[in-house]
């Protein structure tokens, strides 16, 4: 699957963002903080790209705090906001772009006043896009990225949900499951695939991952047996379009763990900024009730 297929699932179902811990509502209050204050400082009626945009929840919390920005979003993905997501305020105030890459803009030169994104820009290269970003700047043009911090908190999580899905990979049990539902192998054989999974010590099993998956198996195998003349490719199409999930989901988290950048990386980042004319600086960004790192902050302006 390629990584651009796995974030057109992800964006197509209706999720709003891609790299913040759901149950923290701190994380997205101290985001939002951020980009208020950004927004705010920006005057009316300027031209605003924000990159990676995937269902343009930063655009969406730039126009509410500055109505009268002009924004223009991207993505590489397959993005369609107005027809993916459940809650389309503010969508008709912004112009999707689908399919662009970042590293090769399709925009003139020093025509946006500010640039932005959160965790996006990190998983493009890095020495393509900063150039295309600083070249579509004008004079004075404000940027300002949210970007994955190599200790942050999603990144020790997403390691042990890339480890469980590869564990699972491994098992064979999804290869022998479509074996079974192809009526190429017993339930007793499959059922013997299942235990020897759940019994690897290796494995630390989660409701979200494991637990889904053998729930989902199970349905089918309750389907197929209530009856007998089931259409097997309807069972079949069932079983492939949860394995596409789940490798998509599975791609998504590697690219979020290789994207993630430790300081040192942070500083060559705002070097490359300064050779191509822009000054950049940056800070961690962290809860303050326990110094969790939610990811890095660099802002600055085009000279």
């Amino acid at each position: 699957m390629q990584d651009t297929d796995a974030w057109s699932l992800y964006w197509q179902n209706n999720h709003q963002e891609s790299c913040i811990t759901p149950c923290n509502e701190t994380d997205s209050t101290i985001l939002i903080d951020i980009w208020q204050n950004f927004a705010l400082d920006l005057k009316p009626n300027f031209e605003l790209l924000d990159l990676a945009t995937g269902n343009g929840s930063v655009a969406r919390r730039l126009i509410s705090f500055n109505k009268q920005l002009k924004v223009t979003a991207v993505d590489q993905a397959s993005i369609d906001p107005t027809k993916y997501v459940d809650d389309n305020i503010l969508l008709d105030n912004i112009q999707f772009v689908a399919d662009v890459n970042i590293e090769k803009l399709p925009f003139e030169q020093n025509i946006f006043d500010a640039v932005t994104s959160q965790f996006g820009l990190e998983y493009s290269n890095l020495s393509l896009s900063i150039p295309e970003l600083v070249r579509v700047l004008k004079q004075a043009g404000r940027f300002l990225f949210i970007m994955h911090h190599a200790d942050s908190e999603v990144v020790g999580p997403a390691k042990l949900k890339v480890k469980e899905f590869n564990l699972i990979f491994e098992s064979n049990l999804l290869h022998d499951f479509e074996l079974f539902l192809s009526n190429n192998l017993s339930l007793e054989e499959l059922n013997k695939t299942g235990e020897k999974l759940l019994n690897n010590p290796e494995l630390i099993k989660s409701n979200a991952i494991t637990g889904q998956i053998f729930s989902a198996i199970d349905k089918l195998i309750v389907l197929k047996n209530q009856n007998k003349k089931q259409n097997a490719e309807v069972l079949l199409n069932t079983l492939q379009n949860m394995t596409n999930r789940i490798v998509a989901e599975n791609s998504r988290l590697e690219q979020l763990i290789s994207s993630s950048l430790t300081q040192i990386e942070i500083e060559a980042l705002c070097n490359s900024l300064k050779n191509e004319g822009a000054k950049a600086t940056f800070k961690s960004i962290t809860l303050s009730d326990n110094q969790s790192v939610i990811g890095w902050e660099i802002k600055g302006y085009k000279l």
